[in-house]
């Protein structure tokens, strides 16, 4: 009696859990947010077929391996992001490593615009740039009705 239980128990969980996760594998082949389950935003289409353009700052930060740093990584990335938030706004810290002695600099992407690069003792004067540029794509987006 048990055994017929689970196989009934494993029955109902592979036909509630096969569908999501073949839309899952079909999404991360094909990066088509048509596909992806659970997660759709008003916007995936357009952005994928390149009638819109994704909206977020991104903070590219150049990290260069030849110069000694009084900073990590990850307090920089925590600087970063609180700056945003101060302006009530997110961003998200990506890092690129380069083997040079230059110094550390990071550009702002929001949308279709780059604001930068600049060197990180600078960096604090460019984001209010940076979020001014976000606000504008937030005025200029469609209402939803």
């Amino acid at each position: 009696m048990e055994i017929k239980n689970s196989s009934i128990l494993i029955a109902i969980i592979i036909v509630i859990a096969l569908p999501a996760t073949t839309m899952v594998v079909a999404y991360m082949l094909t990066k088509n947010p048509a596909l992806r389950p659970l997660a759709r935003t008003l916007n995936d289409e357009a952005i994928y077929r390149g009638e819109a353009v994704a909206v977020e700052i991104v903070a590219h930060i150049r990290w260069t391996t030849g110069r000694q740093k009084s900073f990590t990584r990850r307090e920089l990335s925590n600087v970063v992001q609180r700056a945003f938030r101060a302006h009530g706004v997110t961003a998200r810290v990506v890092f690129e490593t380069v083997n040079s002695a230059d110094p550390v600099t990071i550009t702002y992407r929001v949308g279709r615009n780059t604001i930068g690069p600049s060197r990180i003792n600078k960096a604090g004067d460019t984001v209010s740039n940076a979020v001014a540029v976000y606000r504008m794509y937030q005025m200029s987006a469609p209402v939803r009705r």
